[in-house]
């Protein structure tokens, strides 16, 4: 992979987070917004509906909404990055000042709800707890502890990941023990939302717990981890590639941290049946997701490609094996090449939801949270631009 390449579209990334309206101001001291519409977006009806917090900026949208993940994934992006600039450093470091001192999100009290959990959006006025939103705030916050221990003295991170692993185990495991009645595993309390039986959940929050017991070795958690990575390992083939890339993720972490083989063996094979699906060709993995259009020669840069180079990335990482590299590789080479360079402030350096590589251009339709018209901060960009800035490393997530 191409160094400069890599550094030249991070930083054309950071500058469109700067310059697009997504962080106003531009120093991240009033976080992040969810998403950019477009203005030719073909489901802006129902995004105004489900997503109210948004206005028209320039020639199109800014989905207005804070969430915790998109936040928290952008301040460690941005935290990542500090290596170029100390700009971009104190950029991270003032959204993580939103995160604990403006936003609200966080439940320091409440016992009526999860202690330590983040609300789903500053819009909301009742709690929405996410399993797949809080396993990254739980991940985040700890990675971050670590690597900056002074961030973790002001704001108490380790403290408040810890508090929310134990109610996300505690979710986790009434949520899982539904499976013989709810095969889709969701919460019987109806406290924490979400499919657990999807590793976009389940996978998620796994990953989380094993982060915790780092810090704090709990046998409940490795059992937990272990429950449903048994599981993963019984359903793995019959997964869409966006959740196969999911399990990955979390399993290769948890190969990382935890002492169990079962972990390394189970990546490998999630590995080969998600390397089976990437097109050599053109390094894609066909968009299946049902959140978005789907078809084999769409790149879904919201709930696929994305979270593919990471997982690869770390697989990679772990094994050291030329097809895992080059899984890997392929993959961030077609990023690499659909990264936007309109003219617009509003795009220019962006990764767009969705790319046609029939049409070789951004497209492919819209869903209300999927698709072409949507430009995710957290989910898509701040995931592509972290696993480059790993890439340019030569490290991984989960390193």
């Amino acid at each position: 992979m191409d160094s400069k390449r890599i550094k030249n579209a991070v930083i054309k990334n950071l500058t469109w987070f700067k310059n697009s309206g997504v962080m106003l101001p531009d120093d991240g001291s009033w976080g992040v917004a969810e998403r950019i519409a477009t203005s030719d977006n073909g489901a802006l009806e129902r995004i105004f509906q489900e997503f109210p917090a948004c206005r028209q900026y320039n020639d199109y949208y800014l989905i207005e909404q804070r969430r915790a993940d998109c936040c928290f994934e952008a301040a460690w992006l941005f935290l990542e990055a500090g290596r170029f600039n100390p700009e971009y450093r104190q950029i991270g470091e003032n959204i993580m000042e939103f995160l604990y001192c403006r936003s609200g999100l966080l439940n320091r009290y409440d016992k009526r709800n999860p202690i330590g959990s983040w609300n789903w959006s500053h819009i909301k006025w009742e709690p929405v707890v996410y399993f797949d939103d809080n396993a990254w705030c739980v991940f985040i916050q700890l990675l971050i502890a670590r690597k900056y221990p002074e961030l973790d003295k002001k704001y108490d991170c380790t403290k408040w990941a810890l508090c929310l692993a134990e109610e996300l185990y505690t979710a986790s495991h009434r949520s899982f023990d539904t499976l013989e009645n709810d095969p889709l595993c969701r919460d019987p309390e109806e406290i924490w939302r979400g499919t657990y039986a999807l590793p976009h959940w389940g996978s998620l929050s796994a990953m989380a717990l094993a982060a915790a017991d780092e810090v704090k070795s709990d046998s409940r958690y490795k059992e937990e981890i272990r429950r449903y990575h048994e599981y993963v390992a019984r359903k793995a083939e019959e997964l869409i590639s966006s959740e196969q890339a999911y399990a990955l993720l979390g399993c290769c972490y948890c190969a990382k941290v935890l002492n169990d083989p079962f972990y390394l063996e189970l990546s490998q094979w999630l590995g080969n049946l998600l390397g089976s699906k990437v097109n050599l060709s053109s390094g894609n993995l066909a968009a299946e997701h049902y959140e978005s259009p789907n078809g084999s020669h769409l790149v879904d840069t919201i709930y696929t490609l994305n979270w593919s180079a990471m997982a690869f990335q770390a697989l990679a990482d772990l094994t050291s094996d030329p097809e895992h590299i080059h899984f890997k590789d392929i993959i961030l080479n077609l990023l690499l090449s659909i990264q936007d360079n309109s003219n617009s402030v509003g795009f220019n350096g962006c990764w767009r939801g969705m790319y046609d590589l029939q049409s070789q251009c951004w497209g492919g339709g819209d869903c209300f949270e999927g698709g072409c018209g949507s430009i995710y901060t957290g989910w898509t960009n701040a995931i592509i631009g972290l696993t480059l800035l790993f890439e340019n490393n030569n490290k991984s997530f989960i390193s």
